[in-house]
């Protein structure tokens, strides 16, 4: 797992912005010679990139013990979440002992970069920024195939999946820290970024620990030969 954090000037200059990335490696099992089983490799690595865009808010209020508003019935998939184009109110993460507020809003942005879906995010966290984002992304690396007796009782096989989680223009102090002086580095370093980055790495943890167990990659038998 690689975590990259870098910080900017605001292009208004007033203020830092921050990035922060997380990527990691995880495997889906390989199943051939079904009828079912027409996908490429890219394929699925969209299909994942939806299914965990679509879990990540949902996991990350979880987590947290916080409340999830106004998102989607589970199964509906991530283009049923409330778009920016939409006139819907948009989904958010609040907490139960301020019902009002809203700690984090999300609308599913449409139109954007292949491979990714990304999210405007709002609301009180990322006050002092009308341009958060939150990022998922998901590409297929290789297919790598074991035979029986190189370490394993059967024949196996297996798709390698990039995944990376990005927030990027995030404030590294919004406006209502600024009111009480704590717009430093070492506000960002000490409060903001933690619960931030644990958030992210604990999501690509149960990334690895679940996506093997529920998904398989349901790939074309005319496929190349696999890549060891």
């Amino acid at each position: 797992m690689t975590v990259n954090v870098q910080l900017k000037q605001a292009l208004s200059g007033s203020g830092l912005l921050a990035e922060v990335e997380v990527s990691s490696t995880f495997s889906l099992p390989v199943e051939r010679g079904w009828a079912r089983d027409v996908l490429q490799p890219a394929d699925v690595a969209e299909n994942m990139r939806d299914v965990l865009a679509d879990r990540l808010p949902r996991w990350a209020s979880a987590h947290w013990g916080l409340e999830l508003k106004r998102a989607p019935l589970q199964r509906r998939g991530v283009e049923a979440w409330p778009t920016a184009d939409s006139e819907a109110a948009p989904a958010a993460i609040s907490w139960r002992y301020l019902p009002l507020v809203d700690l984090v809003e999300l609308r599913l942005l449409e139109g954007t970069t292949a491979g990714e879906r990304v999210f405007s995010l709002g609301g009180w966290c990322c006050a002092g920024s009308d341009c958060v984002r939150g990022t998922v992304a998901c590409t297929a690396l290789k297919v790598v195939e074991k035979k029986c007796g190189d370490g394993v009782d059967e024949d196996e096989e297996r798709l390698d999946l990039r995944l990376i989680t990005r927030i990027t223009d995030l404030p590294v102090a919004g406006r209502q820290w600024g009111l009480l002086g704590l717009t430093g580095k070492w506000w960002w370093e000490l409060v903001r970024l933690p619960p931030l980055k644990t958030t992210l790495e604990d999501f690509h943890q149960m990334a690895h620990e679940h996506m093997m167990l529920f998904y398989i990659a349901a790939l074309r038998t005319s496929d190349p030969p696999p890549v060891q």
